[in-house]
């Protein structure tokens, strides 16, 4: 038995159909290199066998092989033949299975049919024999950190300008009406300024708030009159001082400035006087100015304390860089819900993003031995930054 299936495992090799008288004929076939998508490997080209049951006729290739190799007649080979086929058909019969040695299963279907089925074991193709199969992993590029940062910002960017149509037309709807309001305020003041009986000073906001600091003794002037006497310095701060309480540091540094005026307006008559009461508009608008411009002062904003603004020396193990500061936020948001304290950092000189760090070192060494440990918890496009 294991010699005749030894001698068939052989011929296949060589030929491309063998024959077992009262059995059937093993045909083998060409298969081409074949890719498998799944396991991503590649297979060389081999040969397949089949079995086909009506090829039972002896073309004397088995039994003369044998002969031949054990120097026996050809009858002394038929008959170890027979006794190899008389026992897989008893295989079959009692067992409804019969296994050639790397080669094939024979069974019996459910219409008692003698079925092949065919086991790959070694590559009987001469010129793929010892070819292994090779696999073939698929490679990935991964994008830089930065890359794909900008890239998530812009599509960020086309999700917000996608937006739904009813928020389109509710953000028209409100430009349209804030539109029409300026319009129609706009319209109702030039149509006041028509009247000749209306002043538009009385809608003046200032006005309004300081005329209640004006008494009944400080009545406006007519400049037009044939009496009417310019202000004297001293009157002129008391006005101030009443109508602008809170100016009178201001107005005590204005008053050699008023004084010059009017000492060169004592001399002049009838239409100076209007020139000197144009000075006096000057002058509160120079008081009002100073006032103004008096309570100005520099306000340092305090950035919050996870934010570090220039260069400290030390180290920082970097997750990513984000070109707003809106973004960082949000990715320290979410490296706060894993319980990890993270930091950012400003835009230095020549840059533009804000960098996100999950630890910092006082050392490179410190740094760049913690690395590996935060790369497995948060990835491997982590690197270190010395401020």
């Amino acid at each position: 038995m294991p010699m005749v299936e030894k001698h068939i495992k052989s011929l296949l090799y060589d030929h491309d159909c063998v024959i077992i008288p009262d059995f059937g004929g093993l045909i083998a076939r060409y298969v081409p290199a074949r890719i498998n998508p799944v396991k991503h490997t590649l297979a060389p080209p081999s040969k397949k066998i089949a079995f086909n049951e009506k090829l039972i006729l002896n073309d004397g290739l088995l039994i003369s092989t044998i002969a031949y190799q054990h120097s026996i007649s050809k009858e002394e080979a038929q008959r170890r033949v027979a006794e190899f086929v008389h026992q897989a058909k008893s295989n079959l019969h009692h067992q409804n299975r019969f296994e050639l040695s790397d080669i094939g299963i024979f069974k019996y279907n459910a219409e008692r049919r003698l079925v092949f089925e065919y086991v790959e074991a070694d590559n009987m193709l001469e010129a793929s024999f010892g070819l292994p199969e090779l696999v073939a992993r698929p490679v990935r590029v991964e994008e830089p950190a930065v890359l794909r940062t900008l890239i998530k910002e812009r599509q960020q960017e086309l999700a917000e300008e996608k937006r739904p149509l009813r928020r389109r037309i509710k953000r028209a709807y409100n430009v349209a009406a804030g539109l029409a309001l300026a319009g129609l305020s706009a319209s109702a003041l030039y149509f006041l300024s028509l009247q000749a009986d209306y002043n538009l000073s009385s809608l003046n906001p200032v006005m309004a708030l300081t005329s209640g600091y004006s008494s009944a003794t400080h009545e406006a002037p007519n400049r037009y009159a044939s009496d009417y006497v310019p202000f004297t310095a001293d009157e002129r701060m008391e006005s101030y001082a009443a109508v602008l309480p809170v100016a009178e540091q201001a107005a005590d540094q204005g008053t050699e400035e008023l004084q010059d005026m009017e000492y060169t307006a004592s001399f002049v008559s009838g239409d100076a006087s209007e020139t000197v009461a144009e000075a006096d508009e000057w002058g509160v608008g120079e008081v009002v100015t100073e006032e103004a411009a008096s309570p100005a002062e520099a306000v340092e904003t305090n950035l919050p304390a996870h934010v570090i603004n220039g260069t400290d020396g030390r180290f920082y193990i970097i997750t990513g860089g984000y070109a707003r500061m809106e973004n960082a936020e949000m990715s320290r948001a979410e490296f706060k819900e894993k319980g990890q304290e993270v930091k950012i950092l400003t835009p230095r000189p020549g840059s533009r993003l804000f960098r996100v760090a999950v630890a910092d070192f006082p050392s490179s060494e410190e740094a760049q031995g913690a690395l590996d440990t935060y790369r497995k918890k948060f990835g491997e496009t982590l690197w270190v930054l010395n401020n």
